[in-house]
C-alpha cells in the first residue's frame, strides 16, 4: 500500500512536467500544424466539449476540448465529410471538405433522437437509439457533474439502476438490475470480463472513475454475445481513449459526518503527431476516514485507503485498418470497521478488515481488413490478493488469505452483407479461487472454467426493422452438460421519433463460489458463513422486455416518455437459509434450490431537455419479485432487499457564463430485510420504510488557454442527511442489517486543471 502512494505522489509532478510542455508546444503550433481545425458550439455559441468529430469513412477520430477546439494533423485521400457527434444534440454533417473552409465552427442543435454511440449491446458502433437492446449510456459529463470517484457513484442516477450498501462493518456494495442481485450482472472492462468472484466483493468501489470514459448499461440478456453472469445486463467500462496530448490534475476534500478524508486524480496524455499512437497514464488515492454515526463506539463508515495507477497504449496499423491495444492497472486498498482502528484487529472487540491488491493486464486488437469485415482478438489476465480478518471477542485465529487469478480470452468475427451483420466468436476463462478462513473451517480451492462460443445474426429486413438472433453454446466445468442459450431482440423505428423494441434470453449460473461466499458478515459476535450445499443445481432463467421510446419535440426542447416492462422467470433459484449447527462457534447458512422464482415490473422514464440549458430526467421502477414456495426461514414469499418501488431525478442546468448545476435525487420504497439475533433477542423480517436522497452540486469553469481550463466545484451528498436510525449497536450487531443510505451527509469542494 505506502509503495503506491508514494508512486501516485511521485508520479503527479513528473506527469504534469512530461506533458504540459507537450500540449503547450502543440498550442502554440497548432494553426500550422492543423490541416483541419475548428469549434464545436451549441446555438448560443456556448463551446461544447467532449464532442466526437470523426473523418469519414476513416478510421480518424478527434475530440473536442474544453474550449470546443478540435484539431485533425492530416486529411486522409477519400474523406467525404466531416460528422459531429454529442451527447444531447443533433449530429452535424459538413461536406465536402474543402481547405478554405477552415477553420470551423461548428452549431450543433438540440436533439430529436439520442445520437450518442454505444458499442455494448452488440459489439458493433450504433446510435443508441438504433439499439435493439436497451441499453443505457453514462456519459462523462454526468460523472463529472456527480463528482463520482468509483463505478458504484456513477452509476447511481442511472433509471432502473440500484446500488445498495451490505455491510455495516466494512461497507462493501452491490449493484442490482432488473431487481436481481449483483451476481446476475456482468461487469466488464472494454468488452472483458473484469471482475472474478473474489474481486466482486469490493469491486464496484475499485474501479476509479479517473479511468473512466463512459459507461454503457445493457438491461436484459438480448444479446447471444455475452455469457454467464449477464442474466440481468452487463455494464461495460469503456475506458479513456486520448485524441490529443494534454491531461488534467484534480484535487477534492470532503467532510463525510464531519469528517474529513480527500481525493486527488491526475491523468496525462500523449498523442504523436500522426495521430496513429496514443497513451494514457492515470492515477487516483481516495481516503474515507472512519465515523461513528450511532454514537456507540463501533464504525457506521469504515476506513478505507485506496490507491490505483493505470495506462493505456493503443496503435494503428495496417494503414490505419488495424489497431493494437495494451493495458495495465494496479490498484491497493485498505479497509477497515469496528472499533479501537489503531491496534491490530485480534485486539478489538469487533473488527473486519480487508487489505487487497489487484493487478490486471489485457491485449487487445482489432482489425478492418475491408468494408465487409472486422474481427476482434482479447487476452486479459487480473490477479487478486486480499488478507482479511473477520472476527470477534479478541479472536486471534480470524485472519484469512484469497488468491484469485482470472484469464479471459474472446473473440468476435463480423461479417457485413448488405442488410445482415453475421457474428460469431467465442469466449475461454478461468477462475481459480483459492480462500482460507481456518478460524471458520472454511478452506475453498476451486477453479471454474467456461467455455463459451455464440452465433448471432442482426438483419435489416424492413424498412425501420431490426431484427437480433442468435444462440450461446457454454460448456461450465461445474455442469455435466453444455447449456444451450437462445436469444433474440427486436427493434421497430415506427417513425423518426417513435422506437419500440422486445427481447427475449436464456441464461443460467453455475453451483460455485458467488461474492457473498468470500465475505464473513459478524452476526451476534459470530462469523456468518455460506457454503454451498451438496445437492445444488445450476439455476436457469428466461427473461423478457417489452417497451418503448417516443422523443417529440415540445415547445423549445425535446422530451422523453418512455415505458419498459420487464419479467425474469428463474428455476431451481438459488436461496441462502439458516442451516446452524450448534456445536459449531460459527453462524451457518446454506445455499440451496427452491423451486421457482419470477420478477416483473415496468419501467417509465420521463425526459425534458430545453434549448441544450435544461435536462430533466425521471426514471420509476415498479416491481415485484416473489418465489413460488415460501423460502424456510420466515416462511416469506417476496424476495429480500427488493424494493417494490425505486427510482432517480436528476436536473442539469447550463449557464451561458459557464455555471453548471446538478441536482439529483434517488428514493427507494418499502422492502423485506431480515435482522437476525444477536443486538436484538430473535431472528425478525423487517419491513423497512421509504426514503430518498438528494445529491447536488455546482461547477464554475474558467477557461485559460484554446485547450485548458479550470473547474471549481462545491457540492453535497446526502443534503437532507437521512440516515438508517435504527442500526444494531455494539460487538453483538448484525452487520448485514443494513437498508439505509450507503453514507450519511458529506460536502465537499474539489478543483479541475485541465491541460
Amino acid at each position: 500500500m505506502k509503495s503506491a502512494k508514494i508512486l501516485l505522489i511521485l508520479l503527479v509532478p513528473t506527469l504534469f512536467r512530461f506533458v504540459a510542455p507537450l500540449g503547450h508546444a502543440e498550442s502554440v503550433a497548432e494553426s500550422s500544424s492543423c490541416a483541419l481545425e475548428g469549434v464545436v458550439a451549441d446555438s448560443s455559441g456556448a463551446s461544447v466539449p467532449g464532442a466526437s468529430v470523426f473523418l469519414e469513412p476513416s478510421f480518424l477520430e478527434e475530440r473536442s476540448r474544453i474550449s470546443g477546439y478540435f484539431c485533425f494533423a492530416e486529411i486522409p485521400v477519400g474523406t467525404t465529410g466531416i460528422r459531429i457527434v454529442a451527447a444531447g444534440f443533433e449530429s452535424a454533417w459538413i461536406s465536402p471538405v474543402t481547405p478554405e473552409r477552415f477553420p470551423l465552427e461548428v452549431r450543433l442543435s438540440p436533439a430529436g433522437s439520442n445520437e450518442t454511440l454505444t458499442v455494448t449491446a452488440t459489439r458493433t458502433s450504433k446510435r443508441l437509439d438504433e439499439v435493439p437492446v436497451r441499453t443505457e449510456v453514462v456519459v462523462p459529463e454526468l460523472i463529472r457533474l456527480s463528482a463520482s470517484r468509483t463505478l458504484a457513484e456513477a452509476v447511481e442516477f442511472t433509471p432502473g439502476v440500484r446500488v445498495e450498501s451490505n455491510c455495516q462493518n466494512c461497507n462493501f456494495s452491490q449493484i442490482r438490475l432488473l431487481g436481481l442481485q449483483g451476481s446476475y450482472t456482468q461487469i466488464l472492462f472494454d468488452g472483458q470480463p473484469t471482475l472474478s468472484s473474489l474481486a466482486s466483493v469490493y469491486g464496484v468501489e475499485q474501479i476509479p472513475t479517473r479511468m473512466i470514459d463512459r459507461i454503457e448499461i445493457v438491461k436484459g440478456g438480448g444479446s447471444a454475445i455475452y455469457g454467464p453472469g449477464s442474466v440481468a445486463g452487463v455494464i461495460n467500462i469503456i475506458p479513456r481513449r486520448p485524441s490529443r496530448s494534454g491531461g488534467y490534475v484534480e484535487a477534492r476534500q470532503e467532510w463525510l459526518d464531519g469528517v474529513p478524508g480527500h481525493s486527488a486524480g491526475v491523468a496525462a496524455d500523449w498523442v504523436s503527431r500522426q495521430r496513429d499512437t496514443a497513451l494514457t497514464i492515470f492515477g487516483q488515492s481516495d481516503k474515507v476516514r472512519p465515523a461513528d454515526i450511532s454514537g456507540d463506539g463501533f464504525t457506521d463508515v469504515g476506513r478505507r485507503d485506496f490507491n490505483a495507477l493505470g495506462l493505456r497504449f493503443s496503435r494503428n496499423m495496417l494503414d490505419r485498418r488495424g489497431e493494437l491495444t495494451l493495458d495495465y492497472n494496479h490498484l491497493e486498498e485498505s479497509r477497515r470497521g469496528g472499533d479501537r482502528l489503531d491496534r491490530p484487529e485480534h485486539e478489538a472487540t469487533l473488527a473486519e478488515s480487508a487489505r487487497t491488491r489487484r493487478d490486471a493486464a489485457g491485449a487487445f486488437w482489432h482489425h478492418t481488413p475491408n468494408a465487409a469485415f472486422d474481427y476482434r482478438l482479447g487476452l486479459s489476465f487480473a490477479g487478486t490478493r486480499r488478507d482479511t480478518y473477520y472476527g470477534a471477542g479478541m479472536d486471534p485465529d480470524a485472519y484469512g488469505t484469497s488468491r484469485n487469478p482470472l484469464w479471459a480470452a474472446d473473440s468476435q468475427f463480423n461479417h457485413y452483407l448488405d442488410r445482415h451483420i453475421v457474428s460469431w466468436g467465442g469466449q475461454l476463462t478461468s477462475d481459480r479461487v483459492e480462500d482460507s478462513q481456518p478460524a471458520y473451517h472454511r478452506h475453498t480451492d476451486e477453479t471454474y472454467r467456461n467455455a463459451g462460443g455464440f452465433l448471432q445474426h442482426d438483419w435489416f429486413f424492413a424498412e425501420g426493422w431490426e431484427l437480433i438472433y442468435g444462440v450461446r453454446v457454454d460448456k461450465h466445468s461445474a455442469l455435466r452438460n453444455p447449456i444451450f442459450s437462445p436469444r433474440a431482440a427486436l427493434l421497430w423505428s415506427a417513425t423518426s421519433l417513435l422506437n419500440l423494441r422486445a427481447s427475449v434470453a436464456r441464461g443460467f449460473l453455475a453451483p460455485q463460489v458467488f461474492d457473498e461466499d468470500l465475505h464473513i458478515a459478524q452476526v451476534g459476535g459470530e462469523g456468518r458463513v455460506i457454503r454451498n450445499s451438496p445437492e445444488l443445481r445450476h439455476e436457469t432463467s428466461t427473461s423478457w422486455m417489452l417497451g418503448g421510446e417516443w422523443r417529440p419535440k415540445w415547445g423549445r426542447g425535446v422530451g422523453l416518455v418512455e415505458v419498459n416492462l420487464f419479467h425474469t422467470g428463474i428455476q431451481d433459484i438459488f436461496a441462502v437459509v439458516e442451516d446452524d449447527d450448534p456445536s459449531t462457534p460459527d453462524l451457518e447458512f446454506a445455499r440451496l434450490n427452491l423451486d421457482s422464482a419470477r420478477i416483473r415490473g415496468v419501467e417509465c422514464n420521463l425526459g425534458y431537455a430545453l434549448s441544450d440549458r435544461w435536462e430533466f430526467q425521471l426514471g420509476v421502477v415498479e416491481q415485484r419479485a416473489h418465489f413460488s414456495e415460501p423460502e424456510p426461514d420466515f416462511g416469506s414469499r417476496e424476495f429480500f432487499r427488493t424494493p417494490r418501488r425505486y427510482g432517480t431525478l436528476t436536473i442539469v442546468h447550463r449557464h451561458p457564463r459557464r455555471v453548471d448545476l446538478f441536482l439529483g435525487i434517488r428514493f427507494n420504497g418499502t422492502m423485506r430485510v431480515p435482522h437476525y439475533a444477536g443486538f436484538i433477542e430473535s431472528d425478525q423480517l423487517v419491513r423497512t420504510p421509504g426514503y430518498g436522497v438528494i445529491d447536488a452540486s455546482v461547477s464554475k469553469t474558467f477557461p485559460l488557454r484554446s485547450e485548458g481550463g479550470m473547474i471549481l466545484t462545491l457540492g453535497a451528498r446526502n443534503l437532507t442527511n437521512y440516515y438508517q436510525n435504527d442500526l444494531d449497536r455494539g460487538p453483538d450487531r448484525d452487520s448485514g442489517y443494513v437498508w439505509g443510505p450507503r453514507f450519511p451527509r458529506a460536502a465537499y469542494v474539489s478543483l479541475a486543471y485541465g491541460f
